[in-house]
């Protein structure tokens, strides 16, 4: 029996260890361009492969209010499908908070357009809590900006999440379990 404990505290430990490194490299994403949001159009170098994510900085809280969209473009005119995020991560930007609102997979560098149509239909606001939100007023779009930078999928984020709870209680429990005798 303490064998079987001490197995699950050394699959705590790794799934803990896995969970660290997922949030390790959520840490070290790259910002590649910000940019205010005051223009509908913007053109931006991509010098890498891999996940990417759109993001607005000085918002807790977007909503669309009817026809607001963004379109990526490559230099070829071919149109690369974003994502919006269900959950909206957010994150803090030497203090700013800010969400990601789109995602998208690059397989080919090069310069991109980046087009946002309907601004006027985005509706931000500063905190996520919807009993803050009713007081607040709208941010204006000319205080927000737009951050692209690289991102981790909403997969491995959950698991990093649930990975730190499970795995912390179960190297605690395992090892707690298996090196004394608690049920003998």
């Amino acid at each position: 029996m303490k064998l079987l404990f001490i197995f699950i505290g050394l699959l705590g430990l790794i799934l803990l260890i896995y969970s660290i490194i997922i949030l390790y490299k959520m840490s070290r994403t790259k910002k590649i361009v910000e940019f205010p949001l005051d223009s509908e159009t913007r053109s931006l170098e991509l010098n890498a492969t891999g996940l990417f994510s759109i993001c607005i900085l000085g918002a807790g809280f977007t909503h669309n209010r009817g026809s607001f969209s963004a379109e990526l473009k490559t230099e070829n005119g071919r149109l690369i499908k974003l994502n919006q995020d269900l959950y909206g991560y957010r994150f803090r930007q030497k203090g700013v908070i800010g969400l990601e609102y789109y995602h998208f997979k690059i397989n080919e560098t090069g310069k991109h357009t980046l087009v946002f149509k309907n601004l006027k239909d985005l509706s931000a606001k500063k905190s996520m809590l919807y009993s803050k939100r009713i007081f607040q007023k709208e941010i204006d779009s000319k205080f927000l900006k737009i951050i692209v930078k690289e991102t981790v999928t909403t997969t491995n984020r959950m698991f990093s999440i649930i990975g730190l709870v499970v795995g912390t209680n179960a190297l605690a429990w395992g090892i707690l379990l298996g090196l004394t005798d608690l049920f003998s």
